[in-house]
């Protein structure tokens, strides 16, 4: 038998805790008596808080650990669920814990952290130099903060064994049967999924992506750029001429564009038209022809090829599942 900490704190998400919580208390138990077969439960799960009082979560559901991390010094797994306040304050106040968090793992401790929870992984600098993934709308800002970390935003799930991270939202379910497999082998993981009736199939939070936008710099010049990408992006760009509509040769321009965005200006003139081809797919049936060609692009099919590469879907199955008309 495997065992699993959860670590609980203020203004995290109650859903994620106590959904790990169930699901891993389950995993050899609801099959088994699905089967009529005796129950072998694979995992020892323990709530833990910081000062082991009980901790108030996001929506108001005060939940009462287990034990105090002081108190715990084995631990086969350590879950960290997302952060829902203020990033900053729940890092400051968790510095007892940052620290516990990085002995763990110096004892033998599995780490792995669901959405926002990367951030308080990536605090204790054990993610310096490997993968990680965090919920898209924080990317930016983990990048900030982390530039060490090898951040895959595009990934549901990152593996360095004994660091593991998943995406936004619902992406702990998915991280929950991995670490099943990981440690209990294919069977069991899929038995556990049939048994909770969860569906394994989503290995990527790209479609769910919106651009940020990627404007907090201080380069006015580009940052005019970007605002006249945005204003003229149905029409044919030019991006070695563009840095001359601000006063810039072309390797001047695109040095200074990466280095203010992170983005190359072609890489986010792309993005800005798969961003406005989302909302054009979501609130209409506009033939996908007619999208291309509302987003500056000629070539429908080399369109599509670009909206899979960037969101790992196509056009017409990416408006299957966002369309205002198909929730109706």
């Amino acid at each position: 038998m495997k065992k699993i900490t959860l670590y609980c704190f203020d203004y995290a998400f109650s859903s994620v805790i106590t959904g790990v919580l169930d699901l891993f208390s389950l995993v050899g138990v609801t099959w088994n008596r699905i089967q009529e077969t005796t129950s072998a439960p694979c995992f020892q799960v323990q709530l833990a808080s910081q000062d082991g009082h009980a901790v108030r979560c996001l929506n108001h559901l005060s939940l009462q650990p287990d034990a105090a991390i002081t108190a715990i010094s084995e631990s086969d797994i350590i879950f960290i669920p997302p952060i829902g306040a203020n990033i900053d304050r729940t890092l400051e106040n968790n510095a007892a814990a940052i620290t516990w968090l990085r002995e763990m793992h110096g004892n033998g401790s599995q780490i792995v952290s669901s959405c926002t929870g990367s951030f308080l992984l990536a605090e204790t600098g054990l993610l310096d130099g490997k993968r990680a993934t965090t919920h898209w709308g924080y990317v930016e800002r983990f990048r900030e903060r982390y530039p060490r970390v090898r951040l895959r935003p595009e990934q549901l799930i990152t593996n360095e064994i004994d660091l593991l991270c998943a995406g936004g939202g619902s992406a702990w379910l998915d991280l929950s049967l991995f670490l099943v497999e990981q440690h209990f082998g294919h069977d069991v993981a899929v038995q556990t999924a049939k048994a909770l009736v969860i569906e394994r199939k989503q290995h990527s939070q790209a479609p769910y992506t919106t651009s940020q936008g990627q404007k907090y710099h201080q380069d006015a010049a580009v940052l005019a750029a970007q605002q006249w990408m945005e204003a003229h992006l149905a029409e044919k760009i030019s991006i070695d001429r563009l840095g001359e509509r601000f006063g810039m040769s072309s390797r001047t321009f695109k040095r200074r564009f990466k280095q203010a965005t992170g983005d190359t200006p072609l890489a986010y003139l792309q993005s800005l038209r798969i961003e406005a081809a989302k909302k054009i797919l979501e609130s209409s049936r506009m033939p996908i022809e007619r999208v291309t060609q509302n987003v500056g692009y000629e070539d429908s099919s080399s369109f599509m090829k670009l909206f899979k590469r960037k969101t790992g879907i196509s056009p017409q199955h990416y408006r299957n599942a966002f369309s205002h008309q198909q929730r109706r």
